[in-house]
């Protein structure tokens, strides 16, 4: 027994003998243009100011339907979560914005 714990230390450490062959190189991407902007309506502003440092419009146009509760939890999660910068006084215009963004009237995100 005693052999044996003295060669299985032995065994796991041989194949550290030398440091691992790493090769690094030079790569570069070419993000695509986002020419997609957002939908007039009350509340652009609001979504501008607070939200298109992070995400582009078309990442907030392309997002699952959600009601007005959930973008308000989605928005509070983005502020308080995440430390997003986003102004408490702008939230509900935010929140207003998107839900009728999704629905597609234009009457409502007019409110």
């Amino acid at each position: 027994m005693r052999a044996l714990v003295l060669i299985l230390p032995a065994l796991v450490l041989t194949g550290c003998e030398r440091a691992p062959v790493v090769i690094f190189a030079d790569s570069s991407i070419t993000l695509p243009d986002d020419p997609l902007d957002l939908p007039p309506g009350a509340g652009v502003d609001a979504v501008i100011a607070n939200c298109t440092a992070c995400h582009s419009p078309s990442t907030m146009l392309q997002q699952p339907r959600l009601s007005r509760e959930q973008w308000l939890a989605t928005v509070t999660k983005m502020r308080e979560v995440y430390k997003a910068p986003i102004n408490e006084p702008d939230i509900p215009l935010i929140v207003d914005y998107l839900a009728a963004v999704q629905q597609g009237t234009e009457r409502q995100a007019e409110r």
